[in-house]
C-alpha cells in the first residue's frame, strides 16, 4: 500500500525529532524505503535515506520522491523549505530510521490486505469500522443524512450503532444542533475528504460524503483523537469511504427494520383510499392493537429543514422511543403517530407534554385529533389532526400545538363557506344591521352579539356594555324590529350567532 508524506512525517514524528516543509504532500504515491548512495539516480515513488548532504541537489524538484537526510545543520541551510525534504536530527541512525520506517509499512500492507480479505466476506459497516482501528485509533462513525446510525466505534454516545440520532432525548439536542447548522448542511454537496469544524454539542470531524448510489446519502466521520483531523490521514478517510460504500451498494443499511408491521398498516390505510378496513382491523389484532382499545392521532408538520437534512427518520424513531405504544410513519413530508392508549403506560396527558417538549425544542408544529374508540376511525383522526394544523396555524400563527377541541367551530365554519361566500350563508337581515351599522353609530349589531353571547340577559349585557339598562332595552325593541323577529327561537339564536362567526371569520381573511 502507497502511503503520503505527510503520513511518514507523522509517524516518524512518533520516535524522532524531525524538521519538514509544511508543503509535504498528502497524496498516496510512496512506496518502501531505501539507502541512497551517492551517484544514484532517484526513482519517482520512493523513500530515501541519506547522511550525504549532496543528495539535496541531486534530488533536484521531484516532487513525488520523499528525501530523509541526517547530516550536520551547516550543510542544510534553507534545506527545509524544499517541499520532499525531511531533516532527521544529526547523529539519528538511518539503518534503524530505514526499519523503523519498513516496520510502517508493513503495518499499513498488512492492514490492507485482511481490509480486501474482510471485503471478500461482504462484511458489515461495523466491521469495516472496527478494522480500522489497526491504522486510525480515533472514534469513528457512518450515519445517514436522514441521522440513521450506519455504525460507529468509541463515539461518545453509547448504543447508537443500528439507531437513529435523535431517538433519545440524550441525543435530540444533537440533531438540532446539526440541522440548522450550515457548515453541516451545506457540506452534502462536498467531494473528497474535508473538515467539519463541530459545533457546541458535535466534536469536530474528518469527513467523506458516501453516493452508494450516485446521491450522497451518507456521511463518515473520523472525530479528534489520537491522530490529527488534517489532511493527513484525509486519503485513508477516503479510502475506508470507498469500501463502506461498496458494501453499502450492495445492501442498503439506512432502510427501517421490516420488523414493524403496524408501519406498512397505516401506510396502507393513510395512502390506499380502496384500503379493506376488515384486513386491516384483523391484521391490527394480530398485533395486539384491538378494536377495543382507545386511540390517539397526531400530526407534526416537519419544518423545511428537515425535509432538506431528510431527518424524518429521526423524528419517527424518537416519538416511537418515546410514547411508548406508538406508531409513527412518514406521510406527505409530515409525520403521522399514532398512540395506543390502552396499550401506552403513559396518561395522555404524559404524551402531550413529552411530546411538546420535543415539539417545541425541534421548532416544529403538531396537531392533536380526539381520541377515538376502535378501528374504523383512523383517517378521520388524522383528518381532525391535519386540521388542527391548518385552521389552528392560521388563527394562533405563534403556537406549535394545536387541539382539534380548539378549532372545531372555526372548521366548522370554513366548511360551511367552502362552497359559498360567508355573506350568501349568515342571516340576511343580521347582514343588514351590520352594514346599516357601519352607516352610523346605533352600535345594534354589537348590542345584539353581546346580547346573544350573554345568554339573553340583559343586566349581564347591559353591564358588559356599559350601558344602561333602559338604554338596552330601547336597542333591543328596535332590533327586533329590524330583524322582524322575537328572538324567542332557539334555532334564529344560534342561526345569528354562527352568522356572527362567519362574518368575523370573513373580516379576518380580508386583512
Amino acid at each position: 500500500m502507497k502511503l503520503s508524506a505527510r503520513i511518514i512525517l507523522y509517524h516518524l514524528r512518533q520516535k524522532y525529532k524531525v524538521t519538514a516543509s509544511p508543503d509535504l504532500s498528502a497524496d498516496p504515491c510512496l512506496e518502501y524505503p531505501l539507502l541512497w548512495t551517492p551517484g544514484e539516480a532517484f526513482q519517482p515513488g520512493r523513500i530515501y535515506l541519506t547522511d550525504c548532504p549532496d543528495a539535496i541537489s541531486a534530488a533536484g524538484e521531484l516532487t513525488d520522491t520523499l528525501l530523509l537526510i541526517s547530516c550536520p545543520s551547516a550543510f542544510l541551510s534553507g534545506a527545509a523549505k524544499t517541499s520532499h525534504l525531511c531533516i532527521l536530527e544529526e547523529g539519528t541512525s538511518l539503518q534503524e530510521a530505514l526499519a523503523f520506517l519498513q516496520a510502517v509499512f508493513f503495518r499499513y500492507s498488512s492492514w490492507n490486505q485482511e481490509l480486501f480479505q474482510l471485503m471478500l466476506e461482504q462484511p458489515s459497516v461495523q466491521k469495516i469500522l472496527e478494522q480500522a482501528k489497526e491504522v486510525i485509533p480515533n472514534p469513528m462513525m457512518v450515519i445517514g443524512l436522514d441521522f440513521t446510525v450506519i455504525a460507529s466505534r468509541d463515539y461518545g454516545y453509547s448504543q447508537l450503532q443500528d439507531s437513529v440520532l435523535g431517538a433519545t432525548e440524550e441525543t435530540q439536542a444533537l440533531i438540532n444542533s446539526l440541522k440548522y447548522d450550515e457548515n453541516y448542511t451545506e457540506a452534502v454537496n462536498y467531494t473528497g475528504y474535508f473538515l467539519y469544524p463541530g459545533n457546541q454539542l458535535v466534536p469536530p470531524s474528518l469527513c467523506v460524503n458516501i453516493s452508494p448510489f450516485g446521491t450522497p446519502a451518507y456521511r463518515f466521520h473520523i472525530f479528534s483523537g489520537e491522530m490529527p483531523l488534517d489532511d493527513t490521514f484525509g486519503f485513508l478517510a477516503q479510502y475506508l469511504a470507498g469500501m463502506i460504500s461498496r458494501v453499502m451498494s450492495l445492501k442498503s443499511a439506512s432502510q427501517r427494520p421490516a420488523s414493524h408491521p403496524l408501519h406498512q398498516i397505516f401506510h396502507t390505510l393513510l395512502t390506499d383510499p380502496k384500503a379493506d378496513y376488515v384486513e386491516i382491523s384483523r391484521q391490527l389484532t394480530e398485533n395486539r392493537w384491538l378494536s377495543s382499545h382507545t386511540y390517539q392521532c397526531a400530526l407534526i408538520r416537519t419544518s423545511p429543514s428537515d425535509r432538506k437534512n431528510r431527518t424524518l427518520k429521526s423524528i419517527c424513531t424518537y416519538v416511537e422511543n418515546t410514547i411508548p405504544a406508538s406508531c409513527a410513519l412518514e406521510h406527505r413530508e409530515d409525520i403521522v403517530v399514532y398512540i395506543n392508549l390502552d396499550l401506552c403506560p403513559l396518561t395522555l396527558d404524559e404524551c402531550f407534554q413529552k411530546l411538546a417538549f420535543f415539539v417545541r425544542d425541534s421548532m416544529l408544529i403538531a396537531g392533536y385529533s380526539r381520541k377515538m374508540l376502535g378501528h374504523f376511525n383512523f383517517h378521520r383522526q388524522y383528518v381532525q389532526a391535519f386540521a388542527s394544523i391548518q385552521t389552528g396555524s392560521r388563527i394562533n400563527p405563534t403556537s406549535w400545538i394545536h387541539h382539534f377541541n380548539d378549532i372545531a367551530l372555526p372548521y366548522m365554519l370554513e366548511q360551511i363557506t367552502r362552497s359559498l361566500p360567508a355573506y350568501m350563508t349568515c342571516h340576511e337581515r343580521l347582514l343588514q344591521l351590520k352594514y346599516q351599522d357601519q352607516d352610523g353609530s346605533s352600535q345594534l349589531y354589537q348590542t345584539l352579539r353581546c346580547y346573544l353571547e350573554n345568554q339573553q340577559s340583559a343586566t349581564k349585557t347591559a353591564a358588559a356594555l356599559f350601558i344602561h339598562r333602559s338604554t338596552l332595552l330601547y336597542r333591543l325593541e328596535k332590533i327586533q324590529k329590524f330583524l322582524r323577529s322575537d328572538l324567542s327561537s332557539p334555532e334564529e339564536q344560534l342561526y345569528l350567532l354562527l352568522s356572527f362567526h362567519l362574518m368575523e371569520q370573513e373580516d379576518q381573511r380580508k386583512r
